[in-house]
């Protein structure tokens, strides 16, 4: 099982975020897999908050930025979106986008899709955020047709793209792997229950992978029985489809009890935890980075998570 990390929380407001590219050196130093890089492009004024974003949709650093600045100064570790917010995006300009860093980080990206839950930021963005979810369907069409396809044409729902065609291509075939997430890691049902049937579908049909996400100390431990649940009624999805269930990974995003602005030092995963998880198969972890708010605080923090999980 791989261990990779999470953007930390944003530090208290006007703090600015630390530099993506700084913290994905120092996590490459220390042998972690992977780094996630989650996306708010603006904070509504007002507008209400949810889960560990309590006070409200946080203030990120652009993740495509953040991502593009890190494979300048990286080699191996690699890059994934947790999550990108396909409703806030041109699906033609993405798909670019995506292509662009595959192809110059030499195959390192991994593309976590989302749908956002802030109507605000969706709207300000020019997403449709009724139908999100249908329109975040077609942007993932619309990308793998560019991402592979030498002439590529499409009439939709949401977008009408004449044809068109795309250079680079990503270097990873048929395109970086796409995960999807769900159900909400605050559902009290299980996970198996009939009404997640249409997400475990759409995650079937249109993703590469699963990154569902566990907030809090309790729901990381009851995590590895949510993700059999789940698994199990995918895997069966896939047999029915004709896809071999190998075929789609699992990446399970955990995070302590950690809010935006905190400064605490957090009770970290376990090893007793995270061995739960690679006994079940689950292919990557990432973990929350605890809040950093300097250069030098940020070695410090990695280098406590490193000593802690590696």
């Amino acid at each position: 099982m791989h261990i990779g990390l999470s953007r930390p929380p944003t530090p208290p407001h006007p703090t600015p975020d630390i530099d993506g590219a700084l913290v994905a050196k120092i996590a490459e130093e220390l042998g972690f897999e992977s780094i996630f890089y989650g996306e708010h492009p603006v904070t509504p004024i007002g507008g209400p908050g949810q889960g560990p974003h309590a006070a409200g949709v946080p203030f990120f650093q652009d993740t495509l930025v953040a991502l593009a600045r890190a494979s300048a100064v990286t080699n191996r570790i690699k890059l994934g979106s947790g999550v990108f917010l396909l409703p806030l995006h041109q699906p033609v300009l993405l798909a670019k986008q995506i292509a662009s860093l595959d192809f110059y980080s030499k195959g390192r990206l991994i593309v976590g899709a989302g749908f956002g839950w802030s109507r605000g930021q969706c709207e300000a963005c020019g997403g449709n955020f009724d139908r999100r979810f249908a329109q975040a369907y077609e942007t993932l069409r619309i990308m793998k047709k560019l991402w592979t396809e030498e002439v590529t044409e499409f009439h939709g729902e949401f977008f009408d793209v004449p044809p068109i065609a795309l250079f680079p291509k990503p270097v990873t075939k048929p395109w970086p792997p796409v995960l999807l997430p769900g159900p909400a890691y605050n559902s009290e049902e299980p996970w198996d229950s009939p009404r997640f049937l249409h997400l475990y579908k759409r995650i079937v049909t249109y993703a590469d992978g699963w990154i569902p996400g566990f907030v809090g100390n309790e729901r990381m431990r009851e995590g590895p029985t949510r993700l059999v649940a789940g698994r199990k009624v995918m895997d069966q999805l896939c047999k029915e489809a004709g896809r071999d269930p190998r075929e789609l990974q699992t990446t399970a995003l955990l995070r302590t009890n950690i809010v935006d602005g905190d400064l605490a030092w957090p009770e970290l995963v376990s090893r007793d935890v995270l061995k739960r998880y690679a006994d079940i198969g689950t292919d990557r972890i990432i973990i929350t980075i605890p809040t950093i708010i300097s250069d030098t605080h940020a070695r410090e923090v990695l280098e406590r998570m490193a000593e802690a999980l590696l």
